[in-house]
């Protein structure tokens, strides 16, 4: 099995241009691969082999634009394009439909989550915290 970030270094380089499309009315009520059904209001993005439910940042280099959408269905299937926006996260990106939209070259970066820091200083300071073995006595 695959890590994330094998599967992120397989899909493109981090903060790629890549051609994005839209896809969405024609599929409204349909599952997507993640099991949510489609709608007007769905936000996320179709890529063919990033893990589903993993995120990426979307920038349109034109208008400076960005949001952060979960990848929520397998696809594009069409041209070169390497990601497709569903309705709702062309709208968010400023676009007024789909066809407005239509195959953009966008930036898309998908995240990483940072695993939180420790809430505990490490002071360098070494304990043993294995627990003695108790050993029964001999009765004399």
């Amino acid at each position: 099995m695959k890590t994330f970030k094998e599967f992120i270094s397989e899909a493109l380089p981090f903060g790629a241009v890549v051609q994005t499309s839209s896809y969405g009315p024609g599929l409204y009520g349909n599952k997507t691969a993640d099991g949510t059904v489609l709608t007007p209001n769905t936000r996320g993005v179709a890529h063919k082999s990033l893990p589903l439910g993993s995120k990426v940042k979307i920038t349109d280099p034109k208008t400076g634009r960005s949001i952060v959408a979960p990848v929520v269905d397998r696809g594009p299937y069409h041209g070169n394009r390497q990601y497709d926006l569903t309705t709702q996260t062309t709208k968010d990106l400023g676009y007024k439909d789909y066809k407005q939209f239509g195959v953009r070259d966008l930036d898309v970066t998908p995240v990483i989550k940072q695993k939180p820091k420790s809430k505990i200083p490490n002071l360098g300071i070494k304990v043993n915290m294995s627990i003695p073995k108790i050993v029964p006595t001999k009765k004399k």
